[in-house]
């Protein structure tokens, strides 16, 4: 008896937690998530904080911006949003540009149209409670350098990982996204730092699923991203945070 409870045990959970799971499931999750939809007004909290190459505070700053996202073209693989502020708020919307470009970019790591020099692997969780890990890595990336406007990569290439939840039913949700640029270091002009050698970009993405009204499938906000700029003479860290208004 206890040999039988035992084997039925066993059986619910590879029935629960054996199945791996395919690029193709989280494509197709993905094209839910980041889909059209209606104008998604929203509130960003923008933090930025600089620091020299010694690690010192030079500046700290925060200011509220608001943004309004058009939602995800998948045929076309754009985006469209508008961001405002006051007048004395230029620079926090300025700065709130590499979050938001930086969530928004992430989906396109698995939305078409692909790169072709693209690699993705799905790492399956090592244990229950454990996340699903799509690790994503560019070929050969050019040289590092920054948009004319923005504190955000020209060409946004290097290595990226989402990390999906799975609950106890064996869905899946996007969480979290993390990215490191590549390419050569290049000479730049960056805000709050003047002349510098650009060294590198990092972003950190938080998701949070939503409802629309009047729509049943799930979709994906921002809730926080951090974006870190590294540079020979010392770094930029812009943190937004997102409440829908």
């Amino acid at each position: 008896m206890l040999r039988r409870i035992t084997l039925a045990l066993l059986s619910s959970l590879l029935c629960c937690h054996g199945a791996d799971v395919s690029l193709d499931r989280v494509t197709a999750l993905a094209k839910t998530y980041f889909r059209d939809s209606a104008e998604v007004p929203m509130s960003v909290v923008v933090t930025t904080v600089v620091t020299d190459g010694a690690g010192k505070v030079k500046h700290q700053g925060q200011s509220t911006v608001r943004m309004v996202f058009h939602g995800y073209n998948q045929a076309s693989g754009k985006w469209s949003f508008r961001g405002n502020s006051g007048w004395f708020n230029t620079g926090a919307l300025r700065d709130s540009i590499s979050g938001e470009f930086a969530a928004f970019y992430a989906a396109g790591f698995l939305l078409p149209p692909k790169k072709p020099a693209q690699n993705i692997e799905i790492q399956q969780p090592s244990e229950p409670g454990k996340p699903v890990l799509v690790v994503m890595k560019d070929g050969a990336c050019p040289e590092l350098q920054l948009m004319p406007r923005w504190m955000f990569p020209k060409v946004f290439c290097g290595s990226g990982q989402f990390s999906l939840a799975v609950d106890a039913g064996d869905d899946l949700t996007f969480q979290h996204f993390n990215f490191d640029s590549a390419g050569r270091p290049s000479a730049a002009k960056v805000p709050y730092l003047g002349d510098v050698q650009l060294t590198g970009f990092h972003a950190a993405v938080d998701f949070q699923k939503e409802f629309l009204p009047g729509d049943k499938s799930p979709y994906l906000w921002t809730k926080e991203t951090v974006s870190t700029i590294v540079t020979n003479k010392g770094k930029v860290t812009i943190t937004n945070q997102y409440s829908p208004r």
